[in-house]
């Protein structure tokens, strides 16, 4: 009875589906040649411009003023109801391109022995060893796991989270220990506080107490980013915010991620207060399990000027 209520595709548009696909793969595959003589100029650009001294994050800022693969081209002879379709089609090839033009970016350095490394995007510092936090319980715990990545840290107090911070803005100290969660949310005063001064997230650990019913997590916040060594194993975040006007969308931007092998951890919509009023953004963290985010932070620089990054962090248990 059911059976009589069953669709059936007709074949005929199915066999043609299919045959459209194979012509879509092979114009895609000459869109690929041409990202890849596009990057190939690009990271050639790169290498003379390092070779006068400049950095990569200033060399990729240059390059993301000239590099747009925002289209919205038609055929002449389109069919006016399929102008919509056509035209959102158009917007997610422009973000596959921009993913692979960053892939490509990358293979290319390779190719002129230049590696595009995290460090040489992010430019961390060497800084003292030097911790200031509001002293409790908590925040003890979490300092006796984060001191373990050190060789020689020094810790001082101070009496509120506003105090510690800027101790840190003011070079007094490098880094500051902050709750940031409590049962899987952000605590909001201490994420406007981070937000207010652009500090960045380095360090994340959970802290349990001392009855192992707590659940919160801290931070290790600094005014630089300051990676810490990571192996195969350890889990690597990627956090992000971006203004909810960016001119890529949340959806462009989790796809590209996902192409680059960064999972997607959180993401939540947050108002911050600033001297234009609240203004709202997208807080983004990507996961990834030991893996390099240099393919992400590439794609960030040139196709999301919108994007503010926040951390980069490894989660130490």
């Amino acid at each position: 009875m059911l059976s009589e209520y069953s669709f059936k595709p007709d074949e005929i548009n199915v066999s043609n589906l299919n045959k459209l696909s194979v012509s879509q793969s092979e114009m895609e595959e000459l869109r690929i040649c041409e990202l890849a003589e596009l990057a190939f100029s690009a990271a050639d650009f790169s290498r003379n411009l390092s070779e006068e001294g400049m950095n990569l994050y200033e060399i990729l800022s240059l390059i993301s003023d000239s590099v747009s693969f925002d289209r919205n081209d038609l055929h002449s002879d389109a069919y006016s109801g399929n102008v919509s379709s056509l035209l959102l089609h158009l917007k997610g090839l422009a973000t596959i391109d921009k993913a692979a033009f960053s892939r490509l970016y990358i293979e290319r350095m390779k190719a002129f022995d230049m590696k595009v490394r995290e460090d040489d995007i992010l430019l961390p510092s060497v800084a003292p060893e030097t911790f200031v936090y509001v002293k409790n319980s908590f925040a003890d715990e979490a300092y006796d796991v984060f001191s373990q990545e050190f060789r020689d840290p020094r810790v001082e107090y101070a009496s509120s989270f506003k105090e510690a911070l800027s101790r840190v803005k003011s070079g007094e100290v490098t880094h500051a220990l902050l709750p940031l969660e409590e049962r899987g949310s952000r605590i909001r005063t201490v994420v406007q506080l981070i937000f207010t001064e652009d500090f960045k997230i380095n360090s994340v650990t959970p802290v349990f107490g001392f009855d192992g019913t707590a659940d919160m997590k801290y931070a290790l916040v600094s005014s630089e980013f300051a990676p810490e060594s990571y192996t195969e194993d350890d889990d690597r975040y990627l956090e992000i915010r971006l203004e909810k006007s960016s001119s890529l969308s949340l959806a462009e931007l989790l796809l590209s991620a996902e192409s680059f092998g960064a999972e997607v951890y959180r993401v939540a919509t947050t108002a911050f207060d600033t001297d234009e009023g609240k203004k709202e953004y997208f807080s983004v963290v990507f996961r990834s399990e030991g893996a390099d985010f240099s393919p992400l932070l590439v794609f960030l620089i040139l196709f999301v000027p919108e994007h503010t990054l926040v951390g980069v962090y490894k989660n130490l248990e």
